[in-house]
C-alpha cells in the first residue's frame, strides 16, 4: 500500500532534508549560500531544466501522485536557504503555497506563511508517486555526506 505523502508526512520529510542540511559539510563549508557548493549547483541546474516535467504532472493531478512541493532560494540580510513550499495553488497565472520548512537562518519568512513562488526562485521540486519520490534533486545531492544508515533509508524513498 503506498503512503500517504500530503501534509505532515511530507513536512516531517522535509525538516529532516533541511536538518541535515543545516549540519552538512555542504553549507557549513559555504557558509550562506548553498548553491556556492557544485554537487548543490549541479543538483538546482538539473532541477531547473525538468521543471516542465513537474508542472506537468502537478497539472494534471494525477490520483497516483501526492505531496507536490517545491523547493525556492529565500534570503534577507541573515544568509539563503532552500525551503520547500507545499500546498502549491495556482492563481491568475502565479503559483503560491506555504512554506514547509522552518527556516533556520532567514528571518523574514517563517513556515506555515503563504507566499508567492516567483519562478527564478524555484531550485527543485518533488512528488510522490505511488509512495516513491520522484525529483528532489538537491536531497539526492546530499545523499553521499549523510550517514550511511540515513543515506540508505533516504535513498528507499526514491523512485
Amino acid at each position: 500500500m503506498p503512503f500517504d505523502f500530503s501534509g505532515r508526512r511530507l513536512a516531517i520529510i522535509a525538516a529532516a532534508f533541511a536538518i541535515l542540511l543545516g549540519v552538512s559539510p555542504i553549507t557549513n563549508a559555504q557558509g550562506r549560500d548553498p548553491t556556492a557548493h557544485p554537487a548543490i549547483a549541479e543538483a538546482v541546474a538539473k532541477a531547473r531544466d525538468s521543471l516542465p516535467e513537474f508542472m506537468e504532472r502537478w497539472r494534471s493531478n494525477d490520483i497516483q501522485d501526492t505531496g507536490y512541493a517545491l523547493k525556492v532560494a529565500i534570503g534577507d540580510q541573515n544568509g539563503v536557504e532552500h525551503l520547500w513550499v507545499t500546498g502549491l495553488q495556482r492563481r491568475d497565472g502565479r503559483i503560491f503555497g506555504v512554506i514547509d520548512t522552518r527556516p533556520m537562518r532567514v528571518r523574514s519568512h517563517a513556515a506555515g506563511q503563504q507566499i508567492e513562488i516567483k519562478p527564478d526562485s524555484i531550485v527543485d521540486w518533488m512528488f510522490f508517486r505511488r509512495g516513491r519520490m520522484v525529483g528532489n534533486h538537491t536531497g539526492r545531492a546530499m545523499l553521499p555526506y549523510l550517514p550511511a544508515p540515513e543515506a540508505e533509508k533516504l535513498r528507499l524513498l526514491f523512485e
